[in-house]
């Protein structure tokens, strides 16, 4: 199995090969690199794409306490590792946090980013002490009954994708072994809103109408403050995670940005 290792972890990763231009796919919270697998078959071979578990997250391992800032420079060693110069990122959820500081702290190896179901505000409180509760129900019993569906809800709903293979990936492994993770999201507090207009490569943004965790109008605010907005593609009816509920949309927009940027 390919892993990579740094800053003390190894971390998976998954390379479907080829001499195209590269785009790298982070995941969102408590998915993994599986989510982009229907991308990855209608990008390649055309398109060399790189998949990886952040840390704490499938097969890759958590050594201790992490911000985005860690999880953007582990993009960054997945490209050494690769021997991948330059890539066009494309981050889903959280996945789409490390991108931005990907693009901020390395934009010599950036040459475009892709952005879904994300956003660059903090949580709203109300949003805070929801996942606050949850994962405190998380790490005390583990991502069972409600506890589970409500994440589940976060990813997909409104729409009738049937994600419960997730859950059996969550119990493989003991509650605590989730602690960094939902410490890393519930601990941003680096508001970067004012450096988004440092972002100068060329920026796309895919978004569901029916996202429960960030609306449209979060797309809307990043495009308008990057420097080189490629503009907002709206999915009708996406939910929070586009690359398993409307993977053929979400290719079709990485893979327009991709041409444009090579």
């Amino acid at each position: 199995m390919p892993f990579f290792e740094h800053d003390g972890n190894k971390l998976y990763y998954e390379d479907s090969g080829g001499d195209g231009p590269v785009v790298v796919l982070s995941h969102g919270a408590f998915l993994d690199h599986t989510m982009w697998d229907d991308v990855v078959q209608a990008l390649s071979p055309a398109i060399r794409c790189l998949t990886w578990d952040e840390r704490g997250h499938g097969m890759s391992e958590c050594s201790g306490p992490f911000d985005y800032w860690d999880a953007a420079k582990d993009v960054i060693a997945l490209m050494d590792a690769c021997g991948v110069e330059q890539a066009v990122l494309a981050g889903m959820s959280q996945g789409g946090w490390l991108t931005q500081r990907a693009a901020l702290a390395s934009p010599d190896r950036v040459r475009g980013i892709v952005l879904t179901g994300t956003s660059v505000r903090l949580l709203e409180p109300e949003q805070q002490a929801g996942f606050e509760q949850l994962s405190q129900g998380w790490l005390a019993m583990g991502p069972v009954g409600e506890i589970a569906e409500a994440i589940l809800g976060v990813q997909f709903a409104p729409s009738d994708y049937e994600g419960s293979r997730f859950i059996g990936k969550w119990q493989s492994k003991a509650p605590a072994a989730w602690t960094e993770v939902w410490a890393t999201i519930l601990t941003r507090r680096d508001e970067i809103i004012d450096r988004l207009g440092e972002i100068t490569c060329p920026a796309l943004f895919v978004h569901g109408t029916v996202d429960p965790a960030f609306g449209v109008a979060a797309a809307e605010e990043m495009s308008s403050l990057v420097a080189d907005s490629r503009g907002v593609v709206v999915v009708d009816g996406g939910p929070h995670c586009l690359a398993l509920t409307h993977p053929a949309e979400l290719s079709d927009a990485i893979a327009g940005l991709v041409r444009d940027v090579s």
